[in-house]
């Protein structure tokens, strides 16, 4: 009788502790069955973002699963996205050396989203921006990562947001 009580509440716990898990609503149309990702336009002078951009996110539509991938001139759902600007601001100096020590990586981007089987627009956001904090290898007693490190890390999380965003809407 003891092992029925436990296992009673061991499985009512369970169940009440799933009671609000639910899976992300997604805000794309059902009859959208496609989306293809243009290669990302890139307007700073930094060379390669573009590149890395376009692929994280279309890594992150992969990962995700949820509408297959496909080539943007035949997709129901087009991503464009135009990177505007890319900044490295010096957060924290070594005192006695003045080397930086933490530098903060921030990418501005521009998205939009058009709905060919509408033929209208369905996501247009201007000036969004991603930040990413990191220890530079001149500084010791924290993890730290290279400037390339650093980028990949941000490209990568900016490609999860832009995912999020277009199928979750936020």
């Amino acid at each position: 009788m003891k092992k029925f009580i436990v296992r009673f509440l061991s499985f009512s716990v369970l169940l009440f502790g799933l009671v609000g898990c639910h899976p992300a609503v997604v805000v794309v149309p059902s009859y959208i069955q496609s989306i293809g990702v243009q290669t990302a336009e890139n307007r700073t002078s930094y060379y390669g973002l573009e590149t890395s951009l376009t692929q994280n996110t279309i890594q992150q539509f992969q990962f995700d699963g949820r509408i297959p991938l496909a080539d943007p001139d035949k997709a129901d759902l087009v991503v464009k996205l135009v990177i505007t600007q890319y900044l490295i601001t010096p957060i924290f100096f070594d005192p006695k050396t003045n080397n930086v020590l933490q530098e903060q990586l921030t990418l501005t981007y521009d998205l939009s989203v058009f709905d060919n089987k509408e033929n209208k627009i369905f996501i247009e956001d201007k000036g969004r921006q991603h930040s990413v904090y990191y220890y530079t290898p001149q500084y010791t007693g924290a993890i730290n990562q290279t400037l390339d490190q650093a980028t990949n890390q941000m490209m990568q999380e900016t490609a999860q947001l832009i995912v999020q965003r277009v199928m979750e809407g936020f």
